[in-house]
């Protein structure tokens, strides 16, 4: 862990923004310092099918979500979630100056004894 999902409009696939998003998220995620590399996954959809706002055809998304394993206090959860917003939000907004653009980010925390895991990359990285 952590496990993001990065969803966006189409409307948004051809630019630079939406093509280095993906590496912007895995910086911020590093930049925290809670997330061991070997549990960084990033899963990008591009979502065809949508309706924005008013419908307009131009009003475009990104949505990231981000789960990360329980154990972390509230205030480490939060510096960690204003980190990725902020280098996140820095990103799109060059998109967000010129296009109709709708960003929103959570992260949730999985509880519990019912997330299972198996994982040798540490000993590749």
């Amino acid at each position: 862990m952590p496990h993001a999902w990065i969803e966006y409009s189409t409307n948004f696939a051809d630019t630079s923004e939406i093509a280095t998003f993906a590496d912007c998220v895995h910086a911020a995620m590093l930049e925290t310092g809670i997330f061991p590399l070997a549990g960084i996954r990033i899963r990008v959809t591009p979502i065809t099918d949508y309706i924005v706002a008013d419908k307009h055809p131009d009003n475009g998304f990104v949505h990231l979500s981000l789960r990360i394993g329980e154990g972390r206090d509230t205030e480490t959860r939060t510096k960690a979630a204003d980190i990725i917003f902020e280098r996140t939000s820095s990103h799109l907004k060059p998109l967000s100056d010129r296009a109709r653009l709708a960003f929103a980010f959570e992260m949730q925390e999985i509880k519990g004894p019912h997330s299972y895991k198996m994982n040798n990359l540490r000993q590749y990285i």
